[in-house]
């Protein structure tokens, strides 16, 4: 890379200054909704676990708590544009529009299908071995970023293009991410450590830092 971590984090720094209120809200407010889908989701699958009976309504229970876990992880993904529109100093200025931002301005439908088979991929390359599943992981990684910049530049995004296009990317950065990822995991350990209140200070910083990453190593070749 072209850029060190340092940089990446002391930019992110800069871009969050004057903006950390803003930040906060906006990751609480996602926050809440992630947690009520995936507590939901674990919910229904400790049900599923400890239930002995036959029941049809039960046996549907595993698979709806694998689906609101993915609602939830799908919502999450409002972060990553709010960030990398903050970096790109495009911020929502609502809060609580940036919380729902995978859901504006016609990005839904592209963000939703990229998302399910970006998900379904990196589950068919963990079942081969757990190492190729991360390695995959990290190939798609971009694949939000992406399909973002496109949708912002007019395109018509199909299901698979942001995927395709992350794959490309990451060729030569996977180990970059992965480092930088590494890099984070003192910061969210502390965040453990304060009953997770310090994360309301920490996600905003790691979101915005991983939207420079992105933004380095794709400049703007998905918004022509």
């Amino acid at each position: 890379m072209a850029v060190t971590r340092k940089e990446l984090k002391d930019n992110a720094k800069q871009a969050l200054r004057g903006n950390w209120g803003w930040a906060v809200i906006v990751f609480l407010i996602n926050a809440i909704i992630v947690g009520v889908f995936t507590g939901c989701g674990l919910r229904f699958d400790e049900i599923y676990m400890n239930y002995d009976g036959n029941s049809f309504l039960m046996q549907w229970l595993s698979p709806l708590g694998s689906l609101l876990g993915w609602i939830g992880d799908f919502f999450a993904l409002s972060l990553a544009i709010s960030f990398l529109k903050l970096r790109d100093n495009q911020k929502e200025e609502k809060p609580y529009m940036a919380a729902f931002s995978v859901f504006t301005e016609n990005r839904f439908v592209p963000e939703c299908l990229n998302f399910i088979l970006t998900r379904i991929f990196t589950f068919l390359w963990t079942i081969l071995l757990i190492i190729p599943g991360i390695i995959k992981s990290y190939s798609y990684s971009m694949t939000a970023y992406i399909v973002k910049d496109m949708v912002a530049s007019g395109k018509q995004v199909g299901a698979t293009d942001g995927i395709s296009a992350s794959k490309e990317l990451m060729k030569g950065h996977k180990m970059d991410l992965f480092i930088f990822d590494l890099s984070f995991i003192g910061w969210f350990l502390l965040g453990g450590l304060t009953a997770g209140i310090g994360l309301l200070w920490i996600v905003p910083y790691y979101q915005t830092a991983k939207a420079n990453f992105y933004r380095h190593i794709a400049g703007d070749k998905f918004l022509k």
